[in-house]
């Protein structure tokens, strides 16, 4: 999961740094946002509707419901709403977070 969250910051931010992750072919942009897209929806429909009173499950349905948001990102953020547009930088912070919080616990197993 932590690698899905990574991989997704990676192709849907601006960074000036990692201009040529934009370049990417579209066909593998399109295939890399359909596998965030897929570990996204594992997290929200599977794992966290199964265990939502554990922190894990919250914590399965935020990180979820961010990549889901951010594959959107990567495929077209512009045929989103507006106010979608304007919250991707915070999106993806919390996406970030939730992704150090992954694998530091990883980590520490």
């Amino acid at each position: 999961m932590a690698g899905s969250m990574l991989t997704g910051l990676l192709l849907a931010t601006r960074l000036p740094v990692l201009r040529r992750l934009q370049k990417l072919p579209a066909w593998f942009r399109n295939t890399l946002a359909f596998v965030v897209f897929a570990a996204g929806s594992w997290n929200v429909f599977w794992y966290a509707l199964r265990h939502l009173d554990e922190f894990w499950g919250v914590a399965a349905l935020v990180s979820g419901c961010l990549m889901l948001l951010t594959s959107a990102y990567i495929v077209n953020a512009k045929c989103l709403p507006r106010f979608l547009q304007k919250i991707r930088p915070g999106v993806l912070f919390l996406l970030l977070c939730c992704s150090v919080l992954y694998g530091v616990t990883i980590y520490r197993l």
